[in-house]
């Protein structure tokens, strides 16, 4: 069998000025995501400033819109909680400002509509009564997916008086 090499491909700083501008027409991406693609391309980090300034002064990047279609992909697709959405942001480095700017306009009954199909379709996937054990089950469960304590307790409840 053939083995690949691990070559690292290097490019200039106009061919990667290129990529990353046909990068950002097709999707969003954060200032993070960019350097990291332009540090595997071994981008020297001055013209890897020089690049991102370009993507952010012709609107190629805008973490703000970033960060929203991040949050709104996030809830709607991967169904996670605030908590989860913001760590990870963080890891994408957004800053504080445009994170909870932006969870603080999640629509509230939305949001907890989601925490409650969430829990319903997992408790239909447990089998079973609801009993201690399975309640602590689906809570830890929305828990990992970044869903607030008390809300997650608030839709338990409701789940259980319509089950009774």
């Amino acid at each position: 069998m053939y083995e690949k090499e691990n070559i690292k491909k290097t490019i200039d700083y106009k061919e990667a000025l290129t990529k990353c501008t046909a990068l950002c027409s097709r999707a969003e991406y954060s200032v993070w995501d960019i350097r990291e693609r332009l540090t595997k391309w071994d981008i020297e980090e001055n013209h890897q400033d020089d690049i991102i300034n370009y993507l952010i002064s012709n609107n190629y990047i805008n973490e703000e819109r970033y960060a929203e279609s991040f949050i709104s992909d996030k809830l709607k697709f991967s169904k996670w909680g605030r908590i989860k959405i913001k760590y990870a942001l963080h890891q994408k480095r957004i800053s504080e400002s445009i994170i909870y700017k932006i969870l603080n306009d999640i629509n509230e009954e939305e949001y907890y509509k989601t925490l409650v199909d969430l829990i319903s379709n997992k408790a239909k996937y447990k089998s079973g009564e609801m009993d201690i054990k399975k309640r602590a089950s689906i809570y830890n469960f929305a828990l990992s997916r970044g869903f607030e304590p008390e809300l997650i307790n608030r839709a338990l409840r409701k789940l259980l008086a319509v089950s009774c």
